[in-house]
């Protein structure tokens, strides 16, 4: 009879741990649940005051009027002077580029090279136009900075080029004169500031004095000696740096190629700096402007200028970055400032955006 008690007992404490397990699960949980339920509570009482704030915000806002600000003497007097300058470059007007090779992010040739330039000179005029709104533009700075054309100087554009260099440099001369008479018929002075670039050459290595062995300098020379338009002036580069003074407000003018970097982080930036820098120890500018690189930028005193031929296979092959498009840049001189006050490019991708639609 002991050894059955004993038995039951066992059984029954067995089942009272049971029991006392279960309850103590239902009460963890209904513990869980209680505190999920205070959670709540207290953020839809946040909630509560912070919509009472808003309301409380938008019934004191409900008795103020409008009342607006009276224009400024700038706005109302007269346009201060300022200078707008156009940068070409870095045309490669005859160089062969073909799809296939540039993953279809570019194609470019003679033809498409000529609707390049035609909407860059309308897109040009359309933001002369719109500038003058702001300020009185009587001035136009037109920049040929240089590789116009790609010339020869590798194997393969030896190979797939559309011209040989004297006829791709008469080629680009007479698109670039059509320009500069359409700009002088919308402009009091226009002023052609010129720098050689480092494809157009006549050598297969630079030379130091690259203007003597440039067909682009030779382009300039011939145009400018040609120039019939009494308000167009030419300021011709005869050495690596052309420095153009626009009333005290002095651009120095160069292609770019003097400048290395070796695919750095920060880009050409940092030794473009140091370039300038050393430049102004000789002679100071307050802008200076570059091409070669095909990338535009800007910085407080320099801007780098894109290009019209765009990705090319070439560029595939430095790694260089690939969503750049063809675009010249545009610079707003403000001479009452004395400084730069705009930078942008100016689109010449319309070719490539139709390919895409």
């Amino acid at each position: 009879m002991a050894a059955k008690r004993r038995v039951a007992d066992e059984i029954a404490d067995s089942l009272a741990a049971d029991a006392q397990l279960v309850a103590d699960a239902e009460l963890a949980r209904l513990r869980a649940e209680l505190a999920s339920y205070r959670k709540r509570y207290t953020a839809a009482l946040e909630q509560i005051d912070r919509e009472r704030e808003r309301a409380d915000s938008l019934v004191s806002l409900k008795g103020i009027k409008s009342s607006p600000l009276p224009l400024t003497k700038a706005v109302k007097g007269k346009l201060h002077p300022a200078t707008m300058v156009l940068l070409i470059s870095d045309v490669h007007a005859e160089e062969t580029v073909r799809s296939e090779t540039v993953n279809n992010l570019n194609e470019y040739d003679l033809t498409v090279c000529e609707k390049r330039l035609a909407e860059l000179q309308e897109r040009f005029l359309a933001m002369l136009e719109h500038e003058r709104r702001l300020a009185q533009i009587d001035r136009v700075v037109i920049w040929l900075g240089g590789d116009l054309i790609s010339g020869m100087i590798h194997p393969e554009l030896a190979e797939e080029n559309s011209l040989h260099p004297l006829a791709a440099i008469r080629w680009v001369g007479e698109r670039l004169r059509s320009f500069i008479d359409t700009v002088a018929d919308n402009a009091r002075e226009v002023v052609i500031a010129t720098s050689c670039g480092n494809h157009g050459r006549t050598t297969e290595k630079l030379r130091t004095n690259e203007a003597d062995t440039s067909y682009e300098h030779h382009l300039y020379l011939t145009m400018r000696a040609a120039e019939k338009r009494k308000n167009v002036r030419w300021q011709i580069g005869e050495g690596h740096l052309n420095y153009l003074d626009l009333d005290g407000f002095v651009i120095r003018f160069c292609h770019g190629h003097a400048i290395k970097f070796s695919g750095g982080i920060g880009g050409i930036h940092v030794p473009l700096k140091k370039a300038i820098a050393a430049w102004d120890t000789h002679r100071p500018a307050h802008l200076t402007c570059i091409g070669h690189w095909h990338q535009f930028s800007a910085g407080r005193n320099y801007v780098s200028n894109g290009s019209v031929i765009g990705y090319s296979a070439y560029a595939v092959r430095i790694k260089a970055e690939g969503g750049e498009q063809p675009a010249q840049a545009a610079i707003v001189i403000d001479h009452k400032r004395n400084e730069m006050t705009k930078a942008y490019r100016i689109f010449c991708d319309r070719d490539l955006r139709e390919r895409k639609c």
